[in-house]
């Protein structure tokens, strides 16, 4: 069965079919292939200038994709002030990464720009997720062993000549607490100065809380989980199991909050064992506080 001319052409094109002949300059018959053309130009020309919503995307998420080459595991098993390596959470699996996409909201106009840190599952080393172990008051010299108790701040350093910290802040008239964790925000803040703020300063603490008073000073064994407390508020870091839209898709949330079980602590076992029984010294972490460092 013929299909009916109606469903072909457009009122406009059978209308002006009868009419249509060689001096009529632009006719219903060519509007389609004319209309054609135009998009054609539009595209070349916003290609040419790089306004293609295509290239926009590409050109904000590129200087985020460099790959940064992650030191190289250390034969004595220690970790040290200035190695990069992947941050990763042993709760989610996923690995500490900024996204510059989305900017935190702020009440100071003068304030530095501040970006939210997600878990990404993407697990090459690239700018966005690759942390150099700087040394918060500058006593420790590159090279030098990473200690536990010892303050230190965790870089973002290849970021298309962009350099920030991984930092965290109470939340107040800034508003930085997540509508979506409902928790204290963990995020990178942007600086141009050489001295970052007490509130990028972080220690790490051995897993177990038992072990804490005795490692204190000693350096740190790499590969080991530890928690990551934030020196400004005492909470520790956390990833949780909440999803948040970035523009590399659905990552899943960081914040700053102390996980730990409520459950009462068997303090004649602890006592038998010869073990502390201060709730203060002995209530360990939950795994949402737990992370690891990747080397390559």
């Amino acid at each position: 069965m013929a299909t009916p001319v109606g469903f072909l052409y457009t009122p406009q094109q059978l209308a002006g079919s009868v009419r249509y002949g060689s001096g009529v300059l632009l006719g219903n018959w060519r509007e389609d292939d004319a209309l054609g053309e135009k998009r054609a130009m539009d595209h070349i020309d916003a290609k040419e200038t790089g306004s293609l919503c295509l290239l926009k995307k590409q050109s904000k998420l590129a200087p985020q994709l460099v790959p940064v080459p992650l030191t190289p595991a250390p034969s004595d098993g220690i970790t040290r002030i200035g190695d990069t390596v992947l941050l990763q959470s042993l709760f989610t699996g996923k690995f500490m990464a900024v996204s510059l996409g989305q900017v935190m909201r702020t009440d100071d106009p003068e304030a530095e720009p501040m970006f939210i840190v997600v878990g990404s599952s993407a697990q090459e080393s690239v700018a966005r997720n690759a942390l150099k172990l700087v040394s918060y008051d500058g006593s420790a010299a590159v090279g030098t062993p990473l200690l536990y108790g010892q303050k230190v701040c965790l870089e973002f350093s290849g970021l298309g000549g962009m350099r920030g910290y991984l930092a965290s802040e109470r939340p107040g008239c800034q508003q930085l607490a997540s509508t979506i964790i409902n928790k204290q925000e963990a995020f990178m803040r942007a600086t141009t100065t050489e001295a970052p703020s007490y509130n990028c300063a972080w220690e790490i603490l051995p897993q177990h809380v038992d072990d804490r008073i005795v490692a204190a000073g000693t350096p740190m064994v790499a590969g080991a989980p530890f928690v990551l407390v934030h020196c400004f508020t005492n909470k520790r870091l956390a990833s949780v199991n909440v999803t948040i839209p970035t523009d590399f898709g659905l990552e899943l949330g960081v914040c700053c909050h102390t996980y730990a079980s409520a459950a009462k602590i068997n303090k004649l076992m602890r006592e038998t064992i010869g073990r502390p029984t201060n709730n203060l010294i002995s209530r360990e972490e939950a795994d949402e506080n737990m992370f690891g460092f990747v080397y390559s």
